[in-house]
């Protein structure tokens, strides 16, 4: 699953970064906002896998950069949930096309029916998750 995935996420991450002058949290921080607004550093960094210094340092980019706001928790106001701006939608809307069309490609070589189950078994992967994640480290 590494193998392949690399080759979907290393090369279309590098272009975005060199296109949009933006970073890998950066990016993963705007396609998290994009499905799900109001979430926390800590929610994405959950999403992600990144650690938590390098989402903190890509949402201050992006906030600096007009790509997103900010608004605190009224019950804790150390707590801050994040919203794309306007901009910050459009930059997504420019870069997402690209990942989608390298998604396309890698996914050429599937039948619409083989397309289908794996998209069924990714979502059954994705839903174990909870479950074998906290299970600890290697």
């Amino acid at each position: 699953m590494g193998y392949v995935l690399n080759f979907y996420r290393e090369p279309s991450f590098r272009r975005i970064e060199t296109e949009f002058g933006i970073t890998r949290p950066e990016i993963v921080t705007l396609i998290v906002l994009n499905y799900r607004e109001g979430v926390t550093a800590s929610d994405i960094c959950e999403f992600s896998g990144h650690l938590k210094a390098n989402i903190s340092r890509g949402i201050l980019a992006l906030e600096k950069k007009g790509l997103l706001r900010r608004e605190a928790d009224a019950a804790d106001r150390r707590r801050q949930f994040l919203f794309m701006t306007e901009a910050g939608r459009a930059l997504y809307a420019r870069y997402i096309p690209m990942l989608r069309e390298r998604e396309k490609a890698m996914l050429a070589c599937l039948t619409a029916a083989e397309r289908r189950s794996f998209e069924r078994i990714l979502d059954k992967l994705a839903a174990h998750v909870p479950d074998w994640a906290a299970a600890g480290e290697l």
